[in-house]
Formats: structure tokens, sequence, C-alpha cells
């Protein structure tokens, strides 16, 4: 498949993720008691969650209790991840998630990143991670970034924050973003095409199972695998999970994505400034002007 010249604005931005909930009282006590994070607008059925009162929302909460649960082998969210503002503030983020009583998943040393995983209590993977400086990232001559699993070194991140002051750190710092989003697909190569076709995204790593995905060398705003979906089922709008990604662009941008996709099955403009794109999967995209 050939490659448009189109790419998303490097100044890009994603978020809010949105996901369909069937308990949300448990969901609001995770989020917003064990994550601390702030509701923004709260009415029977949608919750937006922030950082702070001052910021925009970054998870949006949408209950559906008659929602089910995915196949283990559906398409869908993988995790979505959360960049928080530095090292230190990562570091806060083990502690203050530890002190809640939060089992996490696992850690790791991704060399462009550090990161932390957990689980939400409907099972959504959230990663939480801060970035290294990108004068330490490496690329090879094909221009792929090396990005890794390693573990993480704990130790040294808890020297970032002193004792006396762990009692009263917060899980998610102010400054915190969507940083990328990692999904499950069923089909690599099809998604890869549909990525880099449909809005110009740039390979930054492939592996047998899994790619990842980006616009301005950002090492990748959208990660996907096949480790447990391979050839497993599209997403289904009954089901509980991701509800939508969201991608936010300066209008011209946004203007000149809707002109290429005026005639694309895959996409339809929803005539609020939001444009709404199926995947192969199924999995929704929002993309709207900043």
């Amino acid at each position: 498949m050939s490659i448009p010249e189109f790419k998303l604005n490097p100044e890009m931005t994603l978020g809010p993720v949105s996901l369909k909930v069937k308990d949300l009282g448990s969901m609001l006590s995770f989020y917003e008691k064990d994550l601390g994070l702030v509701a923004l607008r709260r009415d029977k059925e949608v919750v937006e969650l922030s950082p702070s009162k001052s910021a925009e929302p970054i998870i949006v909460l949408r209950h559906v209790p008659n929602a089910e649960k995915a196949p283990d082998d559906a398409a869908g969210l993988y995790h979505y991840a959360l960049l928080v503002p530095d090292r230190r503030s990562l570091a806060a983020a083990y502690v203050a998630i530890g002190n809640a009583g939060i089992i996490f998943d696992g850690f790791a040393d991704h060399l462009v990143s550090e990161a932390l995983y957990l689980t939400d209590p409907e099972g959504n993977g959230i990663e939480i991670y801060a970035d290294r400086t990108r004068s330490h990232w490496k690329f090879d001559e094909d221009g792929y970034v090396d990005m890794t699993t390693q573990p993480l070194d704990i130790d040294s991140l808890l020297k970032e924050v002193p004792n006396a002051r762990r009692d009263s750190l917060k899980a998610i710092a102010d400054g915190t973003k969507v940083g990328h989003v990692h999904l499950k697909v069923t089909d690599l190569q099809r998604s890869i095409a549909f990525y880099r076709s449909v809005l110009g995204l740039d390979l930054m790593r492939y592996y047998e199972s899994a790619a990842f995905l980006s616009v301005g060398r950002y090492h990748h705003h959208i990660g996907m695998n096949t480790w447990e979906s391979l050839g497993g089922k599209p997403v289904e709008r009954n089901w509980a999970g991701l509800e939508h990604l969201t991608i936010a662009v300066p209008r011209e941008n946004l203007n000149e994505l809707s002109t290429m996709l005026a005639d694309s099955p895959t996409a339809h403009n929803e005539g609020n400034g939001q444009l709404f794109i199926s995947d192969p999967d199924e999995i929704a995209l929002i993309v709207k002007s900043s």
C-alpha cells in the first residue's frame, strides 16, 4: 500500500481515552481515590477525569451497565499510557499507588522511557511512564528507535523522592497527559498498513508480533500487538473497555485529513469539528481540532 504525503501534525496530542465501564462506582473509587484524579464533569452516565481542576481530561468513563466483557482474544485496548512530566513524578506514582494498596502488574526500562504497569478494576491496562530526554534515544541506520524491555531500577527511582515526603505524594502529577495508546489487533500487517496510509504515521519499531508508530520521531504514539489477539474478533459495540481514543490536531490538519477521507468507508465527519475513524478491527478513533 502506498503511503500518502499526509501526516498528522507533529504537535498532535492524544487524549482523552474514553472507556465504557460496567460498574461506575468501583471505577471511580479506583481513579479518584487510588490514583487521585479529579472529576471535571460528572453526570449519571459520563465522568471526565483529569490530574487537576485546571487541566484537560485525560480519561472519560461512560457508564454502560449492560456492557459485556470482551473475549480474551478480541481486538481492543492493550493499555493506555499516561506520560508524567519527569522521573520524580514517576517515583511519586510508584510510592503513592503502592501506598493505596494497588498491586502493580510489572515495571520496565524501555531505554527511551521508564514505566510502571497496572490494571484498573475492569481489566483496562494502564502504563504510567516518564520519558528519558530525546538526546539519550538511539536510532539505527533504518531510523528505527532502540526500544526494548529491561528491568526497572526501582532503587534508583526511589532516590528521586525523600523518605520524609513519601506519605503525601501524588499518584498522577499535574501536567500528566496521554502519551500513547497500545492496541490489541488481529492482523498486525493490516493494522500497520492502515495507520500508515490513513494517518501517515511512521513505523518506529517493528517486531514479529508488535509494532510502534508515531509522528515527529516520537518513540510511539500508537503501539499494537497480536500477542493475545492474532486472528481474533474485531471490536463489538456492546463490549466494555475502550470506546475510542482521541487525537487532537490543528484545524488545517483536520481539514486536510477530512478531505482525504471524504469517500472512505472507514471515516465520517461528525459535523462538530470531529472526524470519526474506524480501524480494520473496528477500534474507534476521533480526530478533532485542537
